[in-house]
């Protein structure tokens, strides 16, 4: 099963228009907050990190919400476009610095179908890693906008999934219903 999702390429265009119009802002915001660097970040994706972890929301992260920004409405009205006769809502808008992670987690607590956008501006720098069929899998990230979506289940089994950064990462995620 891949998790890549190809949006249309109006809404794609779209989209990119809106981060590169906004992309300094959002990074200033994470400036204003304090980003940091975190010198073991990696060590919170690992698969012992994993079998640690029992929780469905990570409380281990290094990441800064620009939810706040004009850019959460532009985004959320082109992903609801695409999904006219289904609820859309924001479930966070996060920047990634150097070294930004979120911990392994499940979103549980939020069964639903899950978009996300991400912006890099470097290619393999960050990554999307999750569990498929026991299996570790690490999906990089494209240059410019990579959309994945996928199922968060409130049971058995699971979606643990976690994500990780050495460049800046802005993220864009949806639960739709």
């Amino acid at each position: 099963m891949s998790i890549r999702f190809d949006l249309p390429d109006e809404t794609k265009i779209e989209a990119e228009k809106i981060i590169k119009k906004n992309y300094k802002d959002m990074l200033l915001n994470t400036r204003l907050e304090g980003a940091k660097l975190v010198k073991d970040w990696a060590n919170n994706l690992t698969l012992d990190a994993l079998h640690s972890s029992n929780i469905s929301i990570s409380k281990e992260t290094n990441m800064v919400s620009f939810e706040g920004l004009g850019v959460t409405q532009q985004i959320t009205r082109l992903i609801q476009k695409l999904f006219p006769t289904k609820q859309v809502r924001a479930t966070g808008f996060f920047h990634y610095p150097e070294t930004g992670y979120m911990g392994w987690h499940t979103n549980a607590n939020d069964p639903c179908q899950r978009l996300y956008l991400t912006w890099c501006n470097t290619a393999n720098k960050s990554f999307f890693r999750y569990i498929e069929n026991n299996e570790l899998i690490t999906d990089y990230d494209d240059e410019g906008l990579t959309t994945r979506m996928f199922e968060v289940t409130g049971k058995e089994p699971l979606f643990w999934h976690c994500v990780g950064s050495e460049t800046n990462r802005l993220s864009f995620g949806f639960s739709i219903r």
